[in-house]
């Protein structure tokens, strides 16, 4: 661990009626009991944590039924409403790093949104960026992989220039590289944490955990999160969450995880606790434009129809195509405008054919052409048939034909 760490360590311990030496032989206790290193950023979260539970226990008349686990990590169980495809987080920061040298190349330099990296002549390379107003240099070997040449020939490394967080809290990688790439997964999850309250919950989880976090929507899982101090966040940690994920369904019932949940009703849930989202399939223009000003997790529509189409091909990113209709409203055989596209990933799965009733959750999105505006489609993230009609039509890729012989 580092000074900054064992100092805080030491200071903390007296709050807690412990001696420094103590103290730092519980927090390597705490350490391995998580499986991270002494160097893990995450590292200093759990000793607060332990510290703020001590002095909670400690409190005259405590009436905390908390567990008194050490572990920022608790046991989740529920249901996944959405669930996104994995996005690289990193590309849009880094292209607009980029932006801001194409705009003012000594700004970015000097603002430390970018480092330079020139070859010298010995044939190594000079790295050189801005930190905190400070000119810094550093000689390397080899040029960084996480630098890009512009169009001026000059090899740019986009940094991380956020010093601190909108809650006040520091960056760690101000003034770092940024990754090539960062891939995140978030949804919205419904359920309990340490059999807790049932209540929705944003969820996020980063990096190739996340990538490969595929459970199915509506379907009760149980797996380990880390909960967010406000209780409305969850975050997947490292390989833990993907590798504790198990559905409620596999469970004998014998077990103590095991919940019976056969008689709960997934649409009466969603209309009791996501009526600010819900959105007739008729009105999802308007809930386009007014939903643009919400935060980006709040974005998401939840809408009903029925199937009229579906192409199982799938798209360059691997989308299926739902179109969706309302039978009960008036048809426009002119511009064909009662019909909403639905761009279904990969990770959620069809089993059904058309004339089913289905619910969709997601975000709308709307393409600007040189004509206009076209139709608000939905990148659906989120799918609960409500009434299932047949199966669906199997796509076979085409076989070219083996003109070897001509």
């Amino acid at each position: 661990m580092n000074e900054e760490m064992k100092s805080e360590i030491e200071k903390s311990a007296q709050y807690i009626n412990m001696s420094g030496e103590d103290a730092l032989v519980k927090f390597n206790d705490i350490c391995l009991e998580n499986g991270i290193e002494t160097t893990d950023p995450l590292a200093k979260g759990l000793w607060r944590n332990y510290v703020a539970q001590t002095r909670r226990a400690n409190k005259p008349n405590n009436n905390n039924t908390s567990s008194g686990s050490n572990s920022l990590v608790k046991k989740v169980f529920g249901f996944f409403v959405g669930l996104e495809e994995p996005r690289d987080m990193m590309s849009w920061n880094r292209n607009k790093a980029k932006d801001e040298y194409r705009r003012d190349a000594d700004n970015a330099l000097t603002e430390g949104i970018i480092a330079n990296a020139e070859e010298n002549a010995l044939g190594g390379w000079t790295i050189t960026r801005y930190y905190k107003g400070d000119l810094q240099q550093k000689e390397v070997t080899e040029r960084p992989v996480t630098a890009e040449e512009m169009d001026d020939g000059v090899w740019v490394i986009p940094l991380d220039s956020t010093e601190r967080y909108q809650n006040g809290g520091e960056n760690r990688n101000f003034g770092k590289p940024l990754p090539l790439e960062q891939f995140r997964r978030s949804g919205v999850f419904f359920g309990s944490v340490d059999g807790g309250e049932m209540k929705k919950y944003n969820f996020s989880y980063k990096n190739q955990g996340g990538v490969d976090f595929t459970p199915n929507t509506y379907d009760y899982v149980h797996f380990v999160a880390i909960p967010s101090e406000d209780g409305n966040n969850l975050y997947g940690m490292t390989e833990t969450t993907k590798l504790s994920l198990v559905r409620n369904a596999e469970l004998n019932p014998d077990n103590s995880d095991y919940r019976n949940m056969e008689n709960y009703d997934f649409e009466e849930c969603l209309a009791n606790n996501f009526s600010t989202h819900l959105t007739p399939l008729v009105e999802i223009d308007r809930a386009h434009i007014t939903r643009q000003t919400l935060p980006a997790s709040d974005r998401f529509i939840i809408t009903d129809g029925t199937v009229c189409n579906m192409n199982m091909m799938p798209t360059k990113n691997g989308n299926r195509i739902l179109n969706l209709t309302d039978l009960n409203a008036e048809f426009d055989y002119d511009n064909d405008s009662n019909m909403t596209t639905c761009w279904v990933p990969s990770n959620v799965e069809l089993d059904f054919g058309i004339g089913s009733q289905v619910i969709v959750v997601g975000r709308t999105s709307q393409r600007i052409t040189d004509e206009g505006p076209e139709p608000v489609t939905i990148n659906v993230s989120g799918l609960y048939v409500t009434q299932k009609r047949g199966s669906p039509v199997e796509v076979n890729q085409p076989v070219e034909t083996d003109f070897d012989w001509f």
